[in-house]
């Protein structure tokens, strides 16, 4: 039986003359993979086409012994024509899109993560690009995945560090391979990192609004999940090489570059 669900189109390659096989992000199944039979030649059916980074709602056919899904019709929920238009949108888009293809299983259903995606997406199409929108993301990915180190507690000791408090302290030991931050004790010899850098990520863990456009704090937030990130990918991102190719930041593009 043919079932809706909220979805974002991760990735999609042509298979023979009409047929399109995609991946995309579900919000009741998770990451699925499904062939969608003639969806070159339907307009009925994909009246706006199957375009990595397209939210909408996608009609699902789960197999009955492994394989492919089947993708019947697929609605757009949003206008991605900006994406078109903006070298800079596709590009933020095409990050989104493949850092979770890579770092996601798949049928391990998250709607918390499902919800954060499509929010990512939608302010990127919305608004100028920022890169504070792909950070929210990576925080909320690593979150869901169990993958995020502790940013406010010391993650041997559960001790709290002034990160997440009122305290004001110039650098604090952190070790992501370790799992975070680390109280005085079990810090010794460990690399710093900004007490700044580490309030602002608890900040947009708890989804506050972090408009800061200083850029050393935003470049330091931006090494600091990447650096996680790395640790988790078999290779590099190609999307990585489109962020590369921009050259030097435009007016649309903060200081901090991204991803």
């Amino acid at each position: 039986m043919t079932e809706p669900s909220a979805a974002v189109l991760l990735r999609t390659h042509a298979l023979g003359e009409a047929d399109v096989v995609v991946v995309a992000h579900t919000e009741r199944w998770g990451k699925v993979r499904a062939a969608a039979r003639s969806a070159r030649k339907s307009k009925r059916r994909f009246a706006g086409g199957l375009t990595a980074g397209a939210v909408g709602v996608a009609e699902l056919h789960a197999p009955t012994r492994g394989g492919l899904w089947r993708l019947d019709g697929f609605v757009p929920r949003l206008d991605h024509s900006a994406m078109g238009r903006d070298l800079d949108r596709f590009s933020f888009i095409a990050y989104l899109c493949e850092l979770t293809d890579v770092l996601v299983d798949e049928l391990h259903p998250e709607p918390g993560l499902h919800a954060a995606l499509e929010s990512a997406i939608g302010v990127t199409l919305e608004v100028a690009p920022d890169a504070m929108a792909l950070r929210r993301y990576e925080i909320a990915l690593l979150h869901h995945l169990g993958l995020l180190p502790a940013f406010d507690c010391c993650c041997v000791c559960g001790v709290p560090t002034p990160a997440g408090g009122s305290t004001v302290a110039g650098e604090l030991p952190f070790d992501g391979a370790r799992g975070g931050v680390l109280c005085p004790t079990h810090g010794l010899g460990a690399p710093r990192q900004r007490s700044a850098v580490l309030r602002c990520a608890v900040a947009l863990l708890g989804g506050e609004a972090v408009p800061t456009q200083a850029p050393e704090l935003r470049r330091g937030l931006r090494d600091l999940l990447q650096a996680q990130i790395r640790g988790h990918l078999r290779q590099p991102l190609r999307s990585i090489e489109l962020f590369t190719h921009l050259g030097q930041p435009r007016r649309t593009v903060p200081a901090d570059g991204a991803p």
